[in-house]
């Protein structure tokens, strides 16, 4: 296991780096919202990120971070449990995103154990925290086995609650500052989506992908349509839930492969959906990302595993007191 300080918040806590090795990649977390700060395969760093702590706080778009009470969005900022209304932060716009104004991703977790392959993670939230009702202590596991990064997710509330974690993480595959990513060529097992109007909230209808620029059953480069979409892709696909597939030790079905000039992502999980982003937002001369790279639009993509957005309003993601939330998505990199 190597451990280094990574940084010091104003408050005097000091921020640790932990990085794992397989003998073929390496990774690196954050104790700052549990993020990843680098993924490094034949010599490729495949995550966007920062060199230093300072930029991480001064940044919003979650690189790399866990995410949570609940990843995504939940329709002008309230939902209702148990015939109970809760209301939250309206930080998107006049809907919520991603766990409020003080996220997961902007947590200090503590480190339950680490090793050279392994580290664990823990965040405890209290209840009424940003809106969301009961204390929920969150566990969160990154494993490297060979070429797979493993993030293995457990929660548990004293109250029902609503919960759906997930990772935020930018990839390139041809190396942070390489450029965009539309020459990557990307396949989803996905045969629907959920349309989404303007504030991008799902309208109810889940149209099949076919003759869409959606339909990434057959693979296509990022750029090839992306044009129909408007701005860039920003949706959720559900999952086709393929039949499992032994990977990292879990038993997962296939949700996307992702082609660089270089090397391949493949991304397994359990979960119903995934979150295909293609950092449309991503902007600005500061923080400057690794390496000196600016922030532009497309430099990067998100496939964040995932309930349905809004899925609160709507009867789903629901956690009950005293059950155990529980999720696993691999992220295995490997040459071509």
């Amino acid at each position: 296991m190597n451990k280094r300080v990574f940084g010091t918040l104003p408050s005097g806590t000091e921020i640790e780096e932990y990085t794992l090795s397989s003998g073929v990649a390496e990774a690196s977390v954050i104790t700052f919202g549990g993020a990843i700060t680098r993924f490094v395969v034949d010599g490729i760093d495949v995550m966007l990120g920062f060199p230093t702590l300072e930029d991480y706080l001064e940044d919003h778009s979650h690189q790399g971070a866990l995410i949570g009470r609940y990843g995504n969005r939940i329709a002008k900022g309230r939902f209702t449990l148990n015939g109970v209304e809760y209301k939250l932060a309206k930080n998107n716009g006049n809907n919520h995103l991603h766990g409020g104004v003080i996220g997961f991703d902007r947590k200090v977790w503590g480190v339950e154990a680490a090793s050279d392959t392994a580290l664990t993670l823990t965040l405890h939230a209290d209840d009424m925290e940003e809106g969301y009702p009961g204390n929920l202590e969150v566990k969160v596991t990154y494993r490297l086995t060979g070429y797979a990064l493993s993030i293995e997710y457990e929660a548990k509330s004293d109250k029902d609650t609503v919960c759906n974690l997930t990772n935020h993480s930018y990839f390139n595959l041809n190396g942070c500052g390489s450029g965009d990513v539309l020459n990557h060529v990307v396949r989803i097992f996905a045969d629907a989506y959920t349309e989404v109007d303007g504030e991008l909230i799902p309208t109810g209808v889940r149209p099949d992908v076919t003759g869409t620029a959606f339909d990434f059953r057959t693979p296509h480069a990022i750029g090839e349509r992306i044009a129909e979409t408007g701005s860039g892709y920003d949706h959720n696909f559900i999952l086709s839930q393929k039949p499992p597939f032994p990977i990292a030790g879990f038993n997962l079905s296939p949700a996307a492969v992702v082609t660089g000039d270089a090397l391949q992502m493949s991304v397994y999980t359990d979960q119903p959906c995934v979150q295909f982003y293609t950092a449309n937002f991503l902007s600005g001369d500061r923080p400057k990302l690794k390496g000196g790279a600016v922030k532009h639009k497309h430099a990067a993509f998100c496939l964040e595993t995932q309930e349905e957005p809004d899925s609160p309003n709507h009867g789903g993601a629901i956690l009950r007191a005293g059950d155990l939330y529980h999720t696993v998505t691999v992220y295995e990199v490997k040459p071509r």
